[in-house]
């Protein structure tokens, strides 16, 4: 079972990396990349709740950038939450699906990750710009994913599950790689910048230990294990 799941992780990997030498590939895989947006805005969200604040608003952007807006918790966290949580979220789908649960579950999982944000777009359609946009896209988002979980047959749920996972991780790390060269070249307003302003430590050290940890998340949760599984001769 492990060997099929890593398989079908690795068939994820492989398409994500095959959709990038194809032209305009980027029209086709739009709805995946918003998808990552909202679990990065929704890490954001329940950081605010796991340490005693409370996100108030969400955004989309048509650029799938993001924005959530909240009060109180702890900065620190909140602000690492949105580029760690989008490649923790995707890991741990991924280990979850290695280690045999049901793609079915991963994908409802999934679908009630992206709904949960809706209302804090609601609530911010006065307050967080692309608020509106969200709650256009973000809907059939979750519509979808739920289908798919209701209707799909349990290999192709396996593949989607295994590209939706390396979608999120590969997601998180370019836009990490994108922080990095923000954070390098420019005073744009970023979660690195709102750490700069908190702790006087330059942006460009907090890309550098998020990435870090982003790499550490990835190798632990997946690709150690998967390297395990695939290893020739290993007894399954």
């Amino acid at each position: 079972m492990k060997a099929n799941t890593s398989r079908s992780i690795l068939v994820g990997a492989l398409l994500t990396i095959a959709l990038s030498f194809v032209p305009y590939a980027q029209f086709l895989t739009y709805p995946v990349r918003l998808f990552v947006t909202f679990i990065h805005e929704g890490g954001h969200a329940l950081a605010a709740l796991l340490t005693g604040g409370l996100p108030v608003a969400l955004g989309v952007s048509p650029d799938a950038s993001g924005v959530t807006l909240t009060r109180g918790g702890l900065g620190a966290v909140i602000n690492a939450a949105g580029y760690l949580g989008a490649t923790l979220f995707g890991a741990l789908m991924l280990a979850a699906l290695r280690r045999g649960v049901a793609p079915k579950k991963l994908l409802a999982i999934m679908a009630a990750s992206v709904a949960l944000t809706l209302p804090l777009a609601l609530f911010g359609l006065i307050s967080a710009p692309g608020a509106l946009f969200a709650l256009v896209t973000g809907i059939p988002i979750a519509l979808t994913l739920a289908v798919a979980a209701a209707k799909l047959g349990r290999p192709n749920q396996e593949l989607l599950v295994g590209f939706l996972g390396v979608q999120c991780v590969l997601n998180a790390f370019y836009d990490l790689n994108t922080l990095f060269l923000l954070s390098a070249h420019t005073n744009v307003h970023t979660d690195a910048q709102n750490m700069q302003q908190a702790t006087l430590i330059p942006a460009i050290v907090w890309a550098v230990l998020w990435m870090g940890t982003a790499i550490a998340i990835l190798w632990s949760l997946v690709l150690r294990p998967m390297l395990r599984d695939l290893k020739p001769g290993r007894s399954i």
